[in-house]
């Protein structure tokens, strides 16, 4: 993404922007972490192919489309924000509960794990400000 925001005061605040995924470079786990010392770690909790296109990122918010090949799966993590996902094609499966097209889910920055369906998944992902990676289970 562009930097499309504004300052006013000191504040820097969001512009209105229109956007075509088709045209959003995407990147997967493998170019994101290349050869730095977190890799491994990051390849084992997400493999190396999940490919990821940033819409926006903000303090507020954070929007991508996502794209995951078919069988492909994530380990156990949580991102430290509410989390939304929206899948447009393919399935998402959650333990036994199996998410397609049109259907999304939910965490208030719980652990989960996915893998993706016999034809791959491509969702959109939200987050309520900027996303991290937590292994261990949120205290409450």
């Amino acid at each position: 993404m562009t930097d499309d925001t504004d300052r006013q005061g000191g504040e820097e605040r969001p512009r209105q922007f229109f956007f075509d995924v088709a045209e959003i470079a995407g990147r997967t786990t493998a170019e994101i972490f290349g050869e730095s010392e977190e890799a491994e770690k990051y390849f084992e909790l997400f493999g190396r192919d999940l490919v990821t296109k940033a819409i926006l990122q903000s303090p507020q918010l954070s929007v991508y489309h996502e794209a995951a090949k078919p069988g492909e799966r994530v380990k156990p993590h949580r991102h430290g924000t509410h989390q939304l996902n929206y899948v447009l094609r393919g399935e998402l499966i959650f333990g036994r509960r199996h998410v397609g097209p049109g259907m999304g889910f939910f965490t208030p920055d719980l652990l989960y794990s996915w893998r993706a369906g016999d034809e791959g998944a491509e969702w959109i992902e939200i987050h309520a400000g900027q996303p991290g990676v937590f292994l261990r289970q949120r205290e409450f």
